[in-house]
């Protein structure tokens, strides 16, 4: 019966605070955008038309989800906005994919103070407990987002390191074959697929809306954090400020990225020993003792005692 009015009281008072803080993110989300979303209510035009053919989850999750975004952002310190801009900028996200994850973060806290805390309750917790599980699993649900955008930043990055040999050998042979720097830069975008690939067809699509190419060299720098690429661009707006040959300058840097490759894989070799030596000594130089030495010491116990071990 206790265990039956704790599960209650927790989900009511979990559910309350929901409901609670949902209230007050559609009345700021209702004063923010009152004129537009009379618009739609009131109007025949095509806005309502175009807000009746959406999906039905779309229109019912929808606010709730834009709710979630702004609990996200009121409790978050700009300083971990300015560090979740930057991991969402390196993860390939852009500036702005922040939103997303600001409701995550938000939806993260309400599942991991009510789920968890529901969970041990059920399991015959005491009040204290399940109080506790409640403040550890919502720190966890605001934390563990933020844990995967910039481990997914990392990977991307990782990525770009190791596919950039690759990319500037093409460019090189590209612009030796007649090719411009932008015509080497397109082709290698649409035959290297992944994350350079990706940068570099924003590249393109920058300089196609009338930004320079020192401009748009400059912020593939600011996008990514792999130095060989921020070498490489600075290289590239070196080379187009005085004029040197873009064909002599992929060639260097081509020949570059080969032997920085060679020395990676020298570093990442040199670096398994010392890797290897944890798991030795936890995992098998213990089971490699008992194997060794178990059955002697079992006869060295045999004939001291004088009998069976």
């Amino acid at each position: 019966m206790e265990t039956l009015l704790l599960l209650l009281s927790v989900a009511a008072v979990a559910g309350g605070l929901g409901f609670a803080a949902m209230g007050v993110g559609q009345a700021v989300a209702g004063r923010r955008a009152a004129p537009a979303a009379s618009d739609v209510i009131l109007s025949d035009g095509p806005g309502y038309e175009q807000e009746l053919q959406r999906p039905l989850s779309v229109r019912l999750l929808g606010p709730t989800w834009n709710n979630f975004r702004q609990m996200g952002r009121s409790v978050t310190p700009g300083w971990q906005l300015s560090r979740m801009r930057r991991h969402a900028l390196l993860a390939g996200m852009g500036p702005n994919g922040i939103e997303g994850l600001l409701a995550i973060k938000a939806a993260g806290v309400a599942a991991g103070a009510t789920l968890l805390p529901l969970a041990f309750a059920a399991l015959g917790a005491e009040f204290g407990s399940v109080v506790l599980w409640a403040l550890l699993g919502g720190t966890a649900g605001f934390f563990l987002p933020d844990t995967w955008i910039a481990r997914k930043g990392e990977k991307r990055q990782e990525e770009i390191r190791r596919d950039l040999p690759e990319t500037i050998d093409l460019m090189a042979i590209a612009v030796q074959a007649g090719m411009g720097l932008e015509g080497a830069i397109e082709l290698v975008s649409r035959k290297l697929p992944g994350p350079l690939g990706e940068e570099l067809h924003r590249l393109l699509q920058e300089v196609q809306l009338g930004a320079s190419r020192k401009q748009a060299l400059q912020k593939l720098r600011d996008r990514t954090e792999v130095a060989e690429l921020s070498t490489f661009a600075m290289a590239l707006i070196q080379a187009d400020t005085i004029g040197s040959p873009i064909a002599d300058v992929l060639q260097t840097h081509a020949r570059e990225m080969r032997l920085v490759r060679r020395q990676r894989a020298r570093e990442i070799a040199a670096k398994l020993p010392v890797k290897l030596l944890f798991p030795l000594l936890l995992f098998i130089f213990p089971a490699l003792m008992v194997i060794v030495i178990g059955p002697a010491i079992v006869a060295i116990v045999q004939a001291f005692t004088g009998g069976s071990f």
